[in-house]
């Protein structure tokens, strides 16, 4: 399959369906399926990556395959295309990649190279789960460090990270009924061990689709009750 590496933060961008026109400064007769790697090195500095991974709630990953999509259309950048492709202007002598249908991918290393080049099919597999899809954890699902049985919880499925040991794991981010639900104990372990409370790391196989019940809305809403509940425990 073709693919293309680009840096952090947006290849993130785009895995998550942020980002629907990639700028490029120079044209392409290809069409259809992409691979969309993440290069090795960032865009920016290492304190704005860190910025930009706390606003997103996600960590990037460098130099890994993150998902397949469909290159739509390529055409003269023009005005208008700023919003789509998260960017303050274009660069009228560049070129928009329109970028539809993100399927996620089982992530591997890759090593890009400048331009479109070639990654063996064999080793892509789609992910079972989109980003941002609604997912429930099955029963007997438990974090014993934190005395909790994570069974029917629900949650959105995030970024598909390898972990140090090849490892592949999915980034569940809670809806806001888990979040209502989380004991006060296991968000006080978490803050204070520096991890990410709103969500947790999971195999594939502990985790399957569900329906909605609730909004991005709802989840924010929840998080800053629990915040403003508890100022103690989140200041600085």
């Amino acid at each position: 399959m073709k693919a293309i590496s680009i840096p952090q933060p947006f290849a993130f961008e785009i895995l998550s369906g942020l980002k629907t026109i990639e700028v490029r400064p120079l044209d392409t007769l290809h069409r259809g399926d992409l691979l969309v790697c993440s290069a090795g090195k960032p865009a920016f500095s290492t304190e704005e990556m860190e910025e930009m991974e706390d606003e997103y709630g996600c960590t990037f990953q460098y130099g890994q395959a993150l998902c397949v999509v469909n290159l739509a259309d390529v055409r003269p950048a023009a005005k208008g295309d700023e919003e789509e492709a998260l960017l303050d202007e274009i660069d009228p002598e560049a070129y928009s990649w329109v970028l539809e249908d993100v399927r996620p991918v089982l992530p591997f290393p890759v090593k890009g190279k400048q331009g479109l080049f070639e990654v063996d099919d064999r080793l892509i597999t789609p992910s079972p789960f989109r980003y941002d899809e609604t997912v429930v954890v099955k029963g007997g699902t438990l974090a014993l460090e934190f005395g909790i049985d994570f069974s029917g919880w629900h949650g959105r499925a995030s970024e598909i990270l390898l972990t140090e040991d090849g490892e592949q794991r999915v980034h569940v981010m809670w809806d806001s009924v888990s979040l209502k639900n989380m004991p006060l104990t296991a968000i006080e372990q978490c803050v204070k061990g520096g991890f990410d409370w709103t969500g947790v790391l999971l195999r594939l196989d502990e985790i399957e689709r569900a329906e909605p019940r609730d909004t991005w809305d709802d989840v924010q809403a929840a998080i800053e009750a629990i915040e403003e509940g508890n100022p103690a425990l989140f200041e600085e």
